[in-house]
């Protein structure tokens, strides 16, 4: 078992836990941020708001060229709804974000760790 030692170790990659490690690196702590999903920030960045969001401005945009272009004189033929395209935006955007947290963490010496952390002593944490 690998031992390494750190001043702060926080528990969850989410938007509090991310934003918490970067903020104690910027104050000079070594930090590390275990997180049991593979990329971080959280439930919201990764698969909930921002990807829905994503997927709904196009669909929203679709749904204007279809029924309000014409309201302006502008005619539309042939539109088709890719559902490919979409879901590849949806993805380049979250991999944008995400890949934004892994820069900020290696610009500030945050340790990143992949799995689950569990406290075995007062002084010690495991990662499986």
């Amino acid at each position: 078992m690998k031992t390494t030692r750190h001043d702060l170790i926080v528990l969850g990659g989410g938007p509090a836990g991310y934003v918490a490690a970067i903020r104690a690196a910027q104050l000079g702590m070594n930090v590390a941020c275990i997180d049991e999903n593979s990329r971080f920030g959280g439930t919201c960045l990764r698969v909930g708001c921002i990807p829905s969001k994503a997927l709904l401005e196009s669909s929203h945009l679709y749904e204007e060229a279809k029924h309000r272009f014409a309201d302006h004189g502008l005619k539309v033929s042939g539109l088709e709804l890719d559902l490919s395209t979409m879901m590849t935006r949806k993805a380049k955007i979250v991999d944008t974000l995400t890949g934004g947290i892994d820069m900020l963490f290696k610009q500030r010496g945050v340790t990143a760790y992949r799995g689950r952390g569990k406290l075995r002593d007062v002084e010690s944490i495991e990662v499986t």
